[in-house]
């Protein structure tokens, strides 16, 4: 009789390796999901960096050119005069037209907030005045200037005649003679423009 042959049978692998095994796959895919949505989170956190970076870049971008902007005039008319700190034109510019973005600035190459006329220009503007250290909004006339430096050499002028009555060489007595002799009704006048100033290095400029 023919010997029979003896089947081999196949290995199935037990409950247990088999468990293993599902525990891993599933260990190695919600790894890759983690690592995935980590990567993922960073990105975002990178990408909401850059644009918060990148809007106070253009801010600073855009302060430094105001700053620029008033600082070639009134360096060069104080070479011109020796009346007033150029640190202080540019503190007041800054303050006065809110960066120069003010329509009294822009349709009145007005950066101070001088009131009155200028060769009998002149052109009406709300404003807001402290009256008893409270806050209130009227419409003033203001100097409508032709130019940038004709408004500087006018400021410069009414400065030294009505605020300082004497050449003051530092910032920060500027500031308090201003505040002293009424320039603004503001009661925290002379501490704002000492701050932008010290904020910003504007007695760079000074020298």
């Amino acid at each position: 009789m023919p010997k029979r042959r003896k089947r081999r049978r196949k290995k199935t692998a037990s409950p247990a390796t088999a468990t293993w095994i599902f525990v891993m796959v599933l260990l190695v895919l919600g790894g890759g999901l983690l690592v995935r949505g980590k990567i993922k989170t960073e990105m975002q956190n990178q990408a909401t960096t850059q644009t918060e970076t990148g809007a106070s870049s253009n801010e600073s971008a855009s302060q430094q050119k105001f700053i620029k902007k008033m600082a070639k005039p009134a360096v060069r008319v104080y070479r011109q005069n020796g009346q007033v700190l150029p640190s202080i034109v540019i503190a007041q510019a800054i303050l006065e037209s809110s960066w120069g973005t003010s329509a009294l600035f822009l349709q009145a190459n007005n950066p101070f907030g001088v009131k009155g006329s200028y060769e009998g220009r002149t052109k009406s503007f709300p404003t807001t005045e402290y009256v008893n250290n409270k806050k209130i909004s009227i419409n003033a006339n203001f100097r409508d200037y032709p130019s940038l430096t004709a408004a500087i050499l006018d400021h410069d002028a009414l400065l030294k005649r009505d605020y300082f009555k004497q050449t003051v060489t530092d910032y920060p007595t500027a500031a308090k003679l201003l505040q002293r002799n009424g320039y603004a009704t503001d009661p925290k006048y002379a501490k704002k423009l000492t701050n932008l100033i010290a904020t910003y290095n504007l007695n760079e400029y000074d020298t």
